[in-house]
């Protein structure tokens, strides 16, 4: 084959490989990338060759820098077989990961080797997270054995006043324990949480997507998927025995039996039809947690019918829709300034680890920026925000 100047000399197999680990088909990619699909298929064969300009397109579409394309050979698989994907409702059904999804995984996998190296380079012992359990044990005991872990205060949970507090009150609480809990924008149809058990710490992704009380929720939910080395890819749908289980675990621990039947809403010789949305709301905003969770919770004590919690449910996607259609100005007022959205993503313990490495000159500035995803200038924001001052940086 002929060689031009302009043309870029790489591995065929590189191609093919980069593509297939981004999640796309050939048609896709070609597309993205403004190339005919006849033309990508032929350079994946070895039989013609990309423009630098055509492969520089192609590592903005498979989220690969250009360098990437000149390995010798392609590296080993990136998405491990053991995150699975509790989204398969039947045997044998298959859903593949998007593109963005897949370029999360490696994202959140990418930061944990980050903060692995960040914690031996500044010679901090790496939390260790050895809580265990089964599908078998009892939701109550393990609902109490996590928030004896977590250091959970009844009185200061009462005491949340709205429900980004009490995000970052149970986010925090598990990051303290070992565990490295992530946020990223993705469609809400694919993914509500993910977690992958590797040891030291394991990882819990959350989509920002959802609502604010409902991320909660996937988080504990997420919590008790690493507790039982079964962890993968959740929407929460699922009806599967585990499913079910975490679902469980998840309520306890943010609304515990023992402190609901003390309530005196709770308490009420309420028959089903009374549990009305004044009174769920009421018992949603005591425990900060979303509607749905007290409903959950009284299904599982047997204070509701199925029917009536699948009704109720029901209605409240109904209403949830309707309001996303009129008020379109929602996310117009809602942007994040920058420094909040990357502390947002990544949490607050990476980075106070990135920020340390930083002024103990274990990194530069640049790899603070592509760390925390954020532009330098941010800094000392981001700075303020997880530290308070400069004084209380450790």
């Amino acid at each position: 084959m002929q060689t031009f100047k302009n043309e870029a000399i790489i591995n065929p197999d590189i191609l093919v490989w980069a593509r297939e680990s981004a999640g796309f088909r050939v048609e896709e990619a070609a597309k993205k990338a403004q190339l005919k699909s006849d033309k990508l298929v032929a350079c994946e064969h070895g039989e013609q060759r990309l423009t630098i300009t055509q492969l520089r397109k192609l590592s903005n579409v498979y989220k690969r820098p250009l360098a990437f394309f000149y390995l010798p050979k392609p590296p080993e698989p990136e998405i491990d077989s053991s995150i699975q994907d509790f989204r398969r409702l039947n045997v044998g059904e298959e859903k593949q990961f998007s593109p963005e999804l897949r370029v999360e995984i490696r994202k959140i996998k990418y930061r944990r080797e980050v903060a692995i190296e960040m914690f031996k380079e500044l010679e901090i012992e790496i939390p260790v997270f050895r809580l265990r359990t089964t599908s078998d044990s009892n939701v109550v005991e393990v609902g109490s054995q996590i928030r004896n872990f977590l250091e959970i205060n009844q009185k200061h949970q009462a005491e949340i006043k709205n429900e980004y507090e009490a995000l970052n009150y149970w986010r925090e609480a598990v990051e303290a324990k070992g565990i490295l809990v992530f946020q990223a924008t993705l469609n809400i149809d694919e993914m509500r949480g993910l977690s992958i058990a590797e040891f030291p710490l394991p990882i819990i992704l959350v989509n920002r997507e959802r609502v604010v009380k409902a991320r909660i929720f996937t988080i504990l939910h997420e919590l008790t998927h690493i507790m039982l080395r079964s962890v993968g890819v959740c929407d929460l749908e699922t009806q599967s025995k585990i499913e079910v289980f975490c679902n469980a675990v998840a309520g306890e621990v943010l609304v515990p039996s023992e402190w609901l039947s003390k309530t005196e809403i709770y308490n009420q010789n309420r028959r089903e039809e009374d549990w009305n949305k004044e009174a769920i709301w009421q018992l949603a905003d005591y425990f900060s947690v979303s509607r749905e969770v007290i409903l959950r919770r009284l299904l599982t004590n047997q204070k509701i019918s199925q029917s009536f919690y699948q009704s109720k449910r029901y209605q409240w996607l109904k209403d949830y829709e309707k309001s996303q259609n009129t008020h379109t100005d929602k996310k117009s007022s809602g942007f994040a300034p920058p420094h909040t959205d990357a502390i947002s993503k990544v949490g607050k313990n990476f980075t106070r680890l990135v920020v340390n490495s930083y002024y103990q000159n274990k990194i530069g500035l640049s790899e603070v920026s592509d760390y925390l995803g954020v532009k330098t200038k941010h800094l000392p924001k981001i700075e303020q925000a997880v530290f308070g001052s400069m004084k209380n940086r450790s």
